[in-house]
């Protein structure tokens, strides 16, 4: 009978996905490209990004293009609750022979198992599967780095091709909100809309279901509900960590100071005033656990003569700005949560991220790798008579750090600006998002 309630959940999920619809994810095309390869497809990211629906939109696509019949389609997400006891390998991998002899047709099935870390030895049972199966093409999803992490190595490692899942971004918004902005003209028309519209995304961030709620009330209480899932969830109860109120303030602490640059002795520093003493080292493992449920991003310094970085010293960054400002009025930290915004884009690109430090001590926001071209990033608000040396004279020491420099302000004048000779482009931060 209980076998039965699983294919009954699996017909149900089939009737959803048929109809499933919603805004176009900017790295949907690159995961449609992998439907009908070999290799296992990875998805992942942190919680509530997205990662489900976008699986349900590529699973939609394959059906609308006749690459598979709905009846192939083999849906699970282990975190819903008719799931909870099917969370051992031999009775995945039974429903899934019992699917493919009661439901599915002749022909190669799509198989997409969501959240698999709820699976004990969950990479066993995808390599078997992976191993055994001809006529399978596998998608898992997962909300931390165990499915990117050294444990892939022993079992399935050169099997697997890797997506990570960002929360929306400011073009994704205004695609969800049903802008399509595509040339200057169109930002134009609508600039006073979407001008409010980014305040809101600096304010409350990307996650998506943000986005259904109409009070910033109702909001905030969504995103402190998600960062508690993830403290009680993917650290304490992941790593078995006993010390609660040394992550949360650990939590607090990087999140409400994003784009600063800080040691392990500086937070335990703090850590040691608000709760007593900690050792640096046990500060560290902290600070490793909450990078892997992908809250919080780290970049080092570059040292440009030695073409190395150094992991010292780090900048962290949030995976959404909206989480951010659980700890902190979004306004005083308004320039931060734009460094914050410009981080995610450089990491969507799939740039090498940095700051730099110059022979002066002036610092360089971010400077990027691409293909291995370099560009220099400066944040700010807004240029003025106040800020305009500070702002531009890290761009002054062009032997030291070659390629083009790019200062991104929230002023609608864009320019080309000569600083002590160095050539720097000023431009929107809003066009800047949006490729325009």
């Amino acid at each position: 009978m209980e076998m039965l309630e699983y294919l009954e959940v699996i017909l149900q999920w089939q009737a959803i996905i048929k109809e499933t619809q919603g805004v176009v994810r900017e790295c949907e095309q690159d995961v449609m490209d992998t439907i009908g390869s070999k290799p296992i497809k990875i998805i992942t990211g942190f919680r509530r990004s997205g990662k489900s629906f976008l699986m349900q939109r590529i699973a939609a696509n394959c059906i609308k293009e006749k690459i598979y019949p709905v009846e192939n389609i083999f849906y699970l997400n282990f975190e819903e609750y008719k799931l909870s006891s099917i969370d051992r390998p031999e009775k995945v991998d039974a429903l899934l022979q019992v699917f493919k002899t009661e439901i599915s047709k002749s022909g190669k099935k799509l198989l997409i198992l969501d959240e698999i870390q709820k699976v004990h030895q969950w990479d066993q049972l995808i390599r078997t599967i992976y191993e055994r199966e001809r006529d399978v093409d596998i998608f898992i999803t997962g909300s931390n780095s165990d499915l990117l992490s050294s444990e892939l190595g022993s079992n399935l490692a050169g099997r697997f091709i890797s997506f990570f899942i960002l929360p929306f971004s400011f073009k994704e918004v205004l695609r969800y909100k049903g802008y399509n902005i595509k040339r200057p003209i169109d930002f134009i028309k609508q600039k006073q809309e979407i001008i409010l519209l980014f305040h809101d995304y600096v304010r409350f961030g990307g996650l998506p279901e943000t986005y259904t709620i109409k009070s910033d009330k109702a909001k905030y209480s969504y995103l402190e509900g998600i960062l508690s899932k993830v403290i009680l969830d993917d650290i304490l109860g992941r790593f078995n960590v006993r010390q609660t109120d040394i992550i949360k303030h650990l939590l607090s602490y990087l999140l409400s100071g994003t784009g600063n640059i800080v040691s392990n002795k500086r937070i335990v520093n703090f850590i040691k005033h608000e709760k007593g003493d900690v050792k640096q080292q046990t500060i560290k493992i902290y600070i490793d656990y909450i990078l892997q449920t992908f809250a919080l991003f780290g970049i080092n310094k570059f040292d440009w003569k030695q073409s190395q970085f150094f992991s010292g010293k780090k900048k962290y960054y949030a995976v959404d700005t909206g989480i951010s400002n659980l700890y902190g009025d979004y306004l005083r930290n308004y320039s931060r949560r734009l460094e914050n915004i410009i981080f995610l884009k450089l990491m969507r690109e799939g740039c090498d991220i940095f700051y730099g430090i110059l022979q002066n001590g002036k610092e360089i926001d971010f400077i990027s790798k691409k293909n291995n071209n370099y560009v220099k990033y400066q944040v700010t608000k807004t240029l003025h008579t106040d800020n305009y040396t500070r702002e531009l004279s890290p761009f002054t020491f062009s032997d030291q750090y070659s390629g083009d420099n790019v200062l991104l302000t929230m002023d609608e004048t864009e320019k080309k600006l000569t600083f002590k000779e160095s050539k720097i482009i000023k431009r929107s931060i809003i066009k800047w998002l949006l490729d325009i």
